[in-house]
């Protein structure tokens, strides 16, 4: 008999995925996507940021993001949010 996958279907497994690899964020069905989803995702590796709607995209959300990793401010469209954040990191940005 073959054994079907039938992907995340509760928000429980979509935290326990994206906890083990916060990139499995892409995985997540839209409807399970959640801030808390999306804070775990970005704690366990802050490029998952990439990956976050950008309605789930909070302050919150992006300083852990980039404080998991510096490199994920790429990842922060808006822009005053971005120089706050840079500016809370003491990352130096030229634009």
């Amino acid at each position: 008999m073959k054994m079907k996958f039938m992907g995340i279907l509760t928000v429980d497994a979509a935290l326990k995925a994206v906890e083990s690899d916060g990139c499995a964020l892409q995985y997540v069905p839209a409807e399970l996507r959640t801030e808390a989803v999306a804070l775990k995702a970005v704690e366990s590796d802050g490029y998952a940021l990439r990956y976050v709607p950008a309605e789930l995209r909070t302050e919150a959300v992006a300083l852990k993001a980039v404080e998991s990793n510096g490199y994920a401010l790429q990842y922060v469209l808006d822009y005053e949010l971005f120089v706050k954040i840079a500016a809370v990191f003491k990352i130096d940005i030229e634009i």
